[in-house]
């Protein structure tokens, strides 16, 4: 009986493959970061930014002090209205390993009423939850040169 539950599990196991598991879920993010994209675009950068937050985010900022918290993140998203800036973002790369994964890629912001566009690139940390929903952990980028 051992013997045959031994072959069983052997056969079960070659029937598993990480490597679609682990495509699933960086599709699964690319997908949860597309759509925190979308709901920036559709409803405003602020209600975004704070729906994917986890508790624990960390925003860094450029040339300032990162924020440490989604309390924190609030207070500095509703001092700053989202009417005049556009910011769009596009994933271009996702990794995942277990609970945490990563995005990467291009942004580009639009100032509301004026002709200048800036652009760069993000990296997003990203935790999934135990409800197997993504939130953000850390979020950071840099300014870059128009792209060609």
């Amino acid at each position: 009986m051992k013997y045959k539950l031994f072959i069983f599990l052997i056969i079960l196991s070659a029937c598993i493959n990480p490597d679609k598991d682990k495509t699933l879920m960086e599709q699964a993010l690319i997908k949860t970061d597309l759509e925190f994209s979308k709901l920036n675009t559709e409803k405003g950068r602020n209600q975004a930014f704070i729906y994917y937050a986890a508790d624990s985010v960390i925003m860094l900022r450029q040339g300032n002090f990162p924020l440490l918290g989604k309390r924190a993140l609030y207070e500095q998203l509703k001092a700053m209205p989202d009417n005049k800036i556009h910011l769009l973002w596009t994933p271009v790369k996702a990794e995942v390993s277990g609970d945490l994964g990563y995005t990467f890629g291009n942004w580009e912001l639009r100032l509301t009423g004026k002709d200048t566009v800036m652009y760069g690139n993000y990296v997003t940390i990203w935790k999934r939850c135990s409800d197997g929903k993504w939130k953000y952990v850390l979020d950071g980028g840099n300014d870059t040169p128009k792209p060609k």
